[in-house]
Parts: C-alpha cells; structure tokens; sequence
C-alpha cells in the first residue's frame, strides 16, 4: 500500500467532514453552503472505506457521509489515520527479534577467502574468491583434474569410483537410503553452487549487493561443512 497516498485521503476527507460541520450555523440543521462539500466527501466514501479496511480488516461498517455521521465514524477515520503515520515506526519495534549474520563464523576456508576482499565492497569478487578457494581444496583432496561443476559433479557422486579415481562420500551403507539422501543432497547443491554462484561470479560485472553475497556464501558454507565429512573413496 502507499502509505503517503493513504494518508493524504485519510487527512482530506477529515477535512472535508469539518468544513461541512463549519459551514452549518450554530443551531441550524443544514445548509446551502454544507451541501457541495458533502458531495465531495461523498465521492471519496469508497476510496476511504478500502483504506480502513487495508488497515484493519475488521473494520468493515460502512462509512456514512459527514451530514449522517456521527463522533464514531470519524473516531475510525482518525485511527486509521494514526496507525499509518505511525506503521514504520510500529513496525521496526514490533518486528520479531532477528538473528545476527555473523559472516566470520562460515566455514573458514569460505569465509577466509572472501574476507581478503570483502571490505573493499566487491562482493561479487569476494565470494568468487571463496568459492574457488572451495574447489581448489576438492581438486586437491580427489587429486582431480576437474574444476568446478564438473569437479563436483564427479567427485560427489554417488556412483564408486571408477580406477583410478576419487569420490569424496560420507561415510556408511551405500545401500542405505539415508546415506543416498545425503549424498544426493550434497551432490546436487554442489552442482548448483558452482553452476549458480562460482560460473555467475566469475562472468558477471555487475556489482552484487551484500545481503546477496552473504546469502551465497551461506551456500557455498554448507557445502564445504558437509565436504568436510566425506571420506576420500578409491576404487
């Protein structure tokens, strides 16, 4: 909802009921010159009755015009009024406490390398830096030639190792159906960290906001935690 919008037909339209009570004299029950004021007031009826209710859902009596109403219908008004001049306000205060990102707590070696850069402000670069600083340690532990998403996509595999080879699996039952789930999901977050985030960083040039950058460092934290409990398998 637009807020400045809401308020400026909330304030108009209590006007609009004080300038029909002030053009009504003292002991008089209308007047000529109440009337076009009362229809202005008249047009902004529905506008305003959707307001109220955007505000507060429970609030759906219908709004009577300035010549009908009464002390409570502009009471609704002014409460709605005040509840939008106050929503910013009201809502940073009310708002649940959120949890803290606390950058340097990601597994070291993402969070060790993107820290080198990241005070510069290029956060796009920061977390390419840790995502290759991830593969370089996958490469270096499956002795694989591969890189990146093909890297993952073979070392993460649920398949064994072909001769020759390295697969980097948890440990267990490879028949069991909770080690599958696992490996699988390493598996498959891999390929789509490396074919979402590393490719992306590396061949974008525009800048990345640091919400965004934290939240793929995130990523790229599981990936690397759960990398770190996978045993080197050989054929």
């Amino acid at each position: 909802m637009d807020i400045e919008w809401a308020i400026s037909k909330l304030k108009r339209y209590l006007n609009l009921c004080r300038a029909v009570k002030a053009a009504v004299p003292p002991g008089e029950y209308w007047s000529d010159r109440a009337s076009p004021i009362n229809d202005d007031a008249e047009l902004m009826l529905s506008t305003v009755q959707r307001v109220l209710f955007q505000v507060d859902p429970a609030n759906t009596n219908p709004l009577l015009p300035p010549n009908y109403s009464d002390s409570d219908t502009e009471l609704r008004v002014r409460r709605a009024l005040g509840a939008l001049q106050d929503i910013e306000e009201t809502n940073e205060h009310l708002a649940p406490e959120a949890p803290e990102f606390v950058a340097d707590r990601l597994h070291p070696r993402v969070w060790g390398a993107a820290a080198v850069i990241w005070d510069t402000g290029e956060y796009r670069i920061a977390v390419g830096q840790a995502a290759l600083a991830l593969a370089m340690h996958l490469k270096a532990r499956s002795k694989s030639k591969l890189s990146d998403r093909k890297l993952v996509q073979d070392v993460f595999s649920l398949d064994p190792p072909k001769p020759g080879g390295v697969r980097l699996q948890f440990p267990g039952e490879r028949d069991d159906e909770s080690w599958r789930s696992r490996q699988s999901g390493l598996h498959l977050l891999a390929q789509g960290t490396f074919a979402g985030i590393r490719n992306i960083a590396a061949h974008e040039d525009e800048p990345w906001p640091e919400q965004v950058a934290l939240e793929f460092l995130a990523v790229l934290s599981v990936v690397a935690r759960w990398s770190d409990e996978t045993e080197a398998v050989e054929a």
